[in-house]
């Protein structure tokens, strides 16, 4: 028997539901905007610990699937965090060193033809730039008057900048902390979470929670092994080239490039501005190439290769959205624009597509989320939920059925 399509009255209704349901979801992140802004001291902490659980919470759970205790494997897992950074800080430490040395030590000439270097640009296309030079910025600062005004302002400065290092370190103290104890519990907090959810509406809300889960945690281990392999392809390729500074700007494009398009771009401008004062035109344009490949590079094979579940985001929509995270919350806003956006595309989508237009939970995940990309240890999951989750048998039972999943 052929099914009756759906009629005008029904698609109206599913809309308004849907549309009332996104209003709903526009209001709720706007009141939780409202009170992070209240809550900024704990914004940094909690984002470090979620993404510190997001990283390490796979490791934790191949050592619980051998029979250890979490314990154990939220040791194991710090211990390994611990003596990666260890290991990069003897690897890396001695050449910053020297070239941060080189770097103070040759700032004054590097001044001087960067001051010449702007002030013939601007000749040349018809302006006239009159820059001041080291000496002159010495003798400014060496005057008793202006020393006296430079030293008061540091003075009014001293409790900001003392508070904000006392942030920071508390920053790096509470996050590890919270993020250890929150891995040892995470299941027991999972089961709890699950049961505060109307048994109607449960294996739904934790379908859709498993799949923002594997997208955002992807995104996040992704986007730091990514950074690590742009920071070291950008050294290296400097390196090749002879710039000066190669490690420290390959650094600061590796680290920047946490946040999507903007890595190269740094790395890119300042190896270019580098090659232009400490060498030559020629330097600077084999700067430029590097970078440029670089990002091609990671465009094209490390991105898609490295980042298994993704969210489909339009670049322009990326590029959006970290504008609006940072006029909202600075470099906070920044680093968690995407991940949040990615988050809310998920859920309205989800909702769009499986009140609206009809389609199934795996239909709706697969126009959101780079499905075909994902690991098979997913497609697993899905195939043993499905059959539970469509009908009205023992919702719970078939969430608690499921293995340990990778994602928090």
């Amino acid at each position: 028997m052929a099914e009756r399509p759906p009629q005008l009255s029904e698609i109206l209704t599913k809309a308004g539901i849907a549309a009332w349901s996104i209003v709903g979801m526009v209001a709720l992140s706007w009141v939780v905007l409202e009170v992070l802004g209240r809550m900024e001291a704990l914004l940094a902490p909690v984002t470090l610990a979620v993404a510190l659980i997001y990283v390490l919470n796979p490791v934790v759970n191949r050592v619980s699937l051998r029979g250890r205790h979490r314990l154990v494997g939220s040791v194991i897992a710090f211990a390994l965090l611990l003596g990666l950074v260890v290991l990069l800080g003897f690897l890396v430490s001695p050449a910053v060193r020297t070239q941060a040395t080189g770097f103070t030590g040759d700032f004054p000439s590097i001044y001087e033809d960067a001051v010449v270097q702007v002030e013939d640009l601007a000749e040349t296309i018809g302006f006239s730039v009159d820059l001041w030079s080291y000496e002159k910025i010495q003798g400014f600062v060496n005057d008793p008057d202006n020393r006296d005004q430079f030293i008061a302002a540091a003075w009014d400065r001293l409790g900001a900048v003392t508070t904000g290092l006392l942030e920071a370190i508390l920053v790096f103290f509470v996050a590890p902390v919270v993020a250890f104890y929150t891995l040892i519990d995470l299941p027991r907090i999972r089961r709890e979470a699950v049961e505060l959810i109307p048994e109607m509406h449960r294996a739904e809300v934790v379908y859709v929670a498993r799949e923002l889960g594997v997208a955002v945690g992807g995104f996040l281990r992704g986007q730091l092994f990514v950074a690590l392999i742009v920071g070291s392809l950008t050294s290296f390729g400097f390196w090749l080239i002879g710039l000066d500074f190669w490690l420290i700007i390959g650094m600061i494009a590796g680290l920047l490039n946490i946040i999507p398009f903007v890595g190269p771009w740094v790395g890119g401008t300042l190896g270019v501005m580098v090659g232009l004062v400490t060498g030559s035109a020629t330097t600077a344009l084999w700067a430029l190439v590097v970078a440029a490949g670089v990002q091609q590079l990671d465009n094209h094979i490390i991105s898609p290769t490295v980042m298994r579940a993704t969210v489909r985001l339009h670049p322009a929509v990326v590029i959006l959205v970290l504008i609006l995270g940072g006029a909202l919350g600075g470099l906070w806003g920044v680093l968690l624009a995407v991940p949040t956006a990615a988050s809310v595309k998920i859920v309205l989508g989800h909702l769009w597509r499986t009140r609206v237009l009809g389609q199934s939970w795996d239909e709706a995940a697969q126009a959101l989320v780079e499905v075909e990309a994902l690991p098979s240890r997913l497609h697993t999951l899905r195939e043993r939920r499905r059959p539970a989750a469509e009908t009205d048998h023992d919702p719970v039972g078939a969430v608690a059925a499921d293995p340990p999943p990778t994602e928090p």
